[in-house]
């Protein structure tokens, strides 16, 4: 059956206006005040009147329109360090980079990308959008352009992109494995250091963390790996709460993906000897989020690495190390009178922190967790004397009936020294 005459006519109309809008003018060109008006025109209709039912040749124009204007080279400063980051050694940070005031020219020419990213999202957004129509358009090669644009210094261009490429995702079901698998392909170039850097990784983990749960992300079997690489970037502090975000959001996707992170993290501490404060932080969100089953596998392998950070000379990261193994022993008491092994190493390290770390603190928390132990078992009391091997002997351990039920109070993590004192000195008069 044909078109009505006045949908022909309105298709026609539009197809015009895309066609004389699907060229990049520079800002000394005539034509672009044209094309301004013209984009603007296209944005007030879509915008006002969502329910016209296009032809599927308007889809073809309007994606091509909007590829023609926004995939074009990033510009030099999407990549290029800035002089503060070559001085300081910073090299390929996945920040933007700070620019100068930008010329009339350069507004001029921005104006016009603005207003070809509101049309396109006004027409994705129309009540009457066909998604059928649209997904032989919305290729490997559109989708590919579309992610990449995630590395654009221009943070609010990040933001509108990382939105519409949420937006398709939402209404073209077909696009998603496809979107999902460039997304992935831009990130793992980061990763694995195939570009110095990008200035969208907070985007794409947010875009990874929105669609969790939907369909397209088990044709991408390699993001796992992707986001494990991701915790020995350099630049780490500048995405990390949005890859722990991105975790816990695909946990129920990846279900080992958690366990993998804090075993590289572990791998980390022990072959390369990062030992960053910002990687302990990291694998402490991690554990929030860690199932608990899988958390009581992998804490034995992880604990004597942990305990290893108890006597560093940085006070901040030898004080969150000692903090994190007493909120560990405390979730699971029963467990760590049941490995000595393992607690032979924390012992010793804690013993190290009292006999040479120059910070008080630092020693009086080793040495009030040393007595919380004995109290409750773990080791007897005669660590300070007897050689390690001999404090895990039960002919060695006091008679007293130390089993005592964990409140509230010490299962938090210790925020100062006092606070383990104030559990001994409880623990002691529970005794007495």
């Amino acid at each position: 059956m044909d078109e009505p005459l006045d949908r022909k006519m309105n298709n026609s109309f539009v197809m015009k206006l895309l066609k004389e809008c699907s060229i990049f003018l520079l800002a000394k060109d005539v034509r672009l005040s044209e094309k301004l008006f013209n984009l603007n025109e296209l944005y007030v209709m879509w915008s006002t009147d969502t329910d016209e039912d296009y032809s599927a040749d308007v889809y073809g124009f309007v994606t091509e329109m909007f590829a023609a204007n926004v995939f074009r080279p990033l510009p030099p400063s999407s990549y290029a360090d800035t002089d503060e980051e070559v001085a300081a050694g910073r090299g390929g940070i996945g920040t933007a980079v700070v620019v100068g005031e930008p010329t009339a020219d350069e507004v001029l020419e921005a104006t016009q990308t603005v207003l070809v990213y509101q049309v396109f999202r006004a027409f994705v957004d129309r009540v009457m959008f066909d998604a059928d129509r649209a997904q032989p358009y919305l290729n490997r090669r559109f989708v590919n352009g579309l992610v990449h644009r995630l590395n654009s210094g221009d943070a609010d261009e990040r933001l509108t992109v990382r939105d519409i490429a949420e937006r398709v995702w939402t209404t073209c079901p077909a696009a998603r494995s496809t979107m999902f698998r460039a997304a992935a392909d831009e990130l793992a170039d980061f990763a694995y250091g195939y570009v110095p850097r990008h200035n969208g990784v907070n985007e794409l983990l947010d875009f990874f963390a929105v669609t969790a749960g939907t369909a397209g992300h088990a044709a991408v079997p390699k993001l796992p790996r992707v986001l494990v690489c991701l915790l020995k970037h350099q630049s780490l502090s500048s995405f990390k709460s949005k890859l722990v975000e991105c975790a816990r959001a695909l946990k129920n996707d990846y279900k080992d993906l958690i366990p993998q992170m804090l075993m590289f993290i572990k791998k980390l501490w022990s072959c390369q000897h990062l030992k960053t404060i910002v990687l302990l932080h990291t694998m402490m969100e991690l554990y929030e989020w860690c199932d608990r089953d899988q958390w009581i596998q992998l804490q034995v392998q992880i604990v004597g690495h942990l305990s290893k950070l108890f006597s560093n000379d940085d006070f901040n990261l030898a004080d969150l190390s000692i903090n994190f193994w007493n909120r560990i022993l405390h979730e699971n008491i029963k467990l760590w009178k049941t490995r000595p092994d393992v607690i032979k190493i924390v012992v010793a390290n804690l013993k190290k922190v009292e006999q040479v770390h120059w910070n008080t603190d630092c020693i009086k928390m080793a040495n009030c967790l040393l007595k919380l132990m004995v109290t409750r078992k773990i080791i007897n009391d005669k660590y300070a004397e007897e050689p390690e091997d001999d404090i895990f002997r039960d002919d060695k351990v006091n008679g007293n009936n130390y089993s005592l039920m964990t409140t509230h109070n010490t299962l938090m993590p210790l925020k100062h020294p006092n606070a383990v004192v104030d559990t001994i000195s409880t623990i002691t008069e529970s005794i007495i």
